[in-house]
């Protein structure tokens, strides 16, 4: 089998590699497809760093080829399933208590993580997910990152019949747009790109806004009773984007920061106002083993349409291009698609 490794920032290698055997409560998956994201992005540039060689990779979508003898589970072989590929230990603090996003031991080097640039791979039977056959794989290549906008907009408590003001109508934005309307929420979006705009309102955006020609402050309290939304996630890194959202919040509102920055600027809101407005400002991390089900639901059931976001698939062979094309201001979501030569399984 092949897979491909990150050898050090901007460096990018196909190696041959055994196949693996799945053991105690393994399953062997033939992955199909892997979307690039910010994560594997930010790897490839350097502005993160992990143990390196690896394998990168974590939206995963594939068929059980494999699975072990003694594993006690209802997964059969030749099932379509969606892969949780950032590994939990299941045992510290934060894993019991049902916030397995924030594992002390996630990226520990002796727990697998990542891999998904592969053509094969042995995981964990609690990180597989099972998903129709009537979902492509490159559709079911997205429950990771819906996961995680599930995750985001639980965590400003997002209800019935709110406003939501989504900031960055990139890959991420987009997911938030669809499963905040599943939610029940009226959602207002912006963003710099028209083009953008234009998928946000096909999928389901109340009012795009474009900061270039409208103070997206001044809209939503347009449309709000001059009180401001009652909940925002930003999504880009801006500075600007994330003083915009908290000045666009009603008073109680609450915002996420679900981007992160390449540096560490502080928040433009002073201590008073906060105390004053009750204003709520949060971040989210990740997403929870619920979450990643509940995306893979919502997936299944058709209630969220990722295809629009697919920009292009690219092979082993064009994994640099791909990469380049990840990172592009035009793309959604570029994809790897898996070579997976004849093994004889």
């Amino acid at each position: 089998m092949k897979a491909i490794f990150l050898l050090e920032p901007g460096k990018l290698e196909v190696r041959d590699l055994p196949m693996p055997e799945p053991k105690e409560d393994e399953v062997l998956v033939r992955i199909r497809n892997c979307g690039i994201c910010t994560l594997e992005q930010r790897l490839f540039t350097g502005d993160m760093k992990m143990n390196y060689p690896l394998v990168p990779g974590h939206e995963v979508s594939g068929e059980i080829v494999k699975i072990s003898e003694d594993a006690i589970t209802d997964l059969k072989e030749g099932m379509r399933v969606s892969l949780d590929m950032v590994n939990r230990c299941g045992h510290c603090y934060f894993c019991r208590t049902g916030k397995s996003n924030q594992c002390i031991n996630r990226f520990n080097h002796k727990l697998p993580v990542l891999g998904g640039f592969s053509e094969y791979i042995v995981v964990k039977l609690k990180q597989v997910f099972k998903m129709p056959d009537s979902l492509s794989f490159e559709e079911a290549a997205f429950s990771e990152p819906l996961a995680c906008c599930i995750h985001s907009l639980k965590r400003i408590g997002l209800t019935l019949a709110e406003d939501l003001l989504v900031i960055g109508a990139g890959t991420m934005g987009q997911l938030h747009i669809q499963a905040a309307r599943v939610m029940g929420a009226r959602v207002f979006v912006s963003d710099l790109s028209e083009k953008r705009l234009e998928l946000a309102e096909r999928s389901g955006a109340f009012r795009t806004i474009n900061p270039a020609k409208e103070d997206v402050v001044s809209v939503v309290k347009g449309y709000t009773e001059g009180r401001g939304v009652d909940a925002c996630v930003v999504t880009t890194p801006s500075h600007v984007a994330l003083e915009t959202g908290i000045s666009a919040l009603s008073n109680t509102g609450r915002l996420n920061i679900y981007t992160s920055y390449t540096d560490a600027p502080d928040l433009p809101i002073n201590a008073n106002k906060v105390h004053r407005s009750e204003k709520v400002i949060t971040g989210s991390e990740g997403r929870t083993v619920y979450d990643f089900l509940q995306a893979t639901r919502l997936l299944s059931y058709g209630m969220v349409d990722v295809k629009p976001l697919v920009s292009r698939k690219v092979s082993f062979d064009e994994i640099e291009e791909g990469m380049q094309a990840a990172m592009s201001m035009d793309t959604y979501r570029v994809l790897v698609e898996m070579n997976n030569h004849d093994t004889g399984l």
